[in-house]
């Protein structure tokens, strides 16, 4: 009686190439899979670094010399009194800006764009931008104004 499969080593043949095959599927598969989740990985980590922003006082801006140029900086600090000057021709908005903290250290702002309607004299504004050392101005892209206090609820006094 003749064997139906040859054989090799004792193991039929077609068993052999289908366990090949079968790893031969799993192994692109698990590659393929591994080429995914490192180019979702690669995307989240670009995303996150391309997005985040370090968040300074005016104090740690001004006595910061390596702060990086080439990365936006999140500043926060009031509107110094009597120092807006807003070209609307032009839209081109300068300021001066103290830290809440200390109140001493004080940096001039350049913002070319819209003026906030909450933008005044001594609101709190949060700024996003770079600092120029050689010109010792900050130059914002972003800018954004608290709004009032008359929104916030009030305290009931007893």
């Amino acid at each position: 009686m003749a064997c139906p499969l040859p054989l090799e080593r004792g193991v039929p043949t077609q068993s052999i190439t289908t366990r090949e095959a079968m790893k031969k599927n799993t192994r692109k598969t698990l590659l393929a899979l591994l080429m995914i989740l490192g180019g979702v990985g690669f995307l989240i980590i670009k995303g996150i670094s391309d997005t985040g922003v370090y968040y300074r006082t005016v104090a740690e801006v001004l006595a910061e010399p390596k702060l990086p140029q080439q990365r936006s900086v999140r500043v926060s600090g009031n509107v110094l009194p009597g120092s807006i000057d807003y070209d609307q021709q032009n839209l081109l908005l300068s300021f001066r800006v103290r830290d809440m903290e200390q109140e001493d250290k004080t940096m001039q702002v350049r913002y070319q764009g819209v003026r906030p309607d909450a933008f005044k004299e001594e609101a709190e504004v949060i700024l996003e931008g770079r600092f120029d050392r050689t010109g010792q101005t900050f130059v914002a892209q972003t800018l954004l104004a608290k709004c009032p206090s008359k929104y916030e609820s009030e305290v009931q006094q007893q």
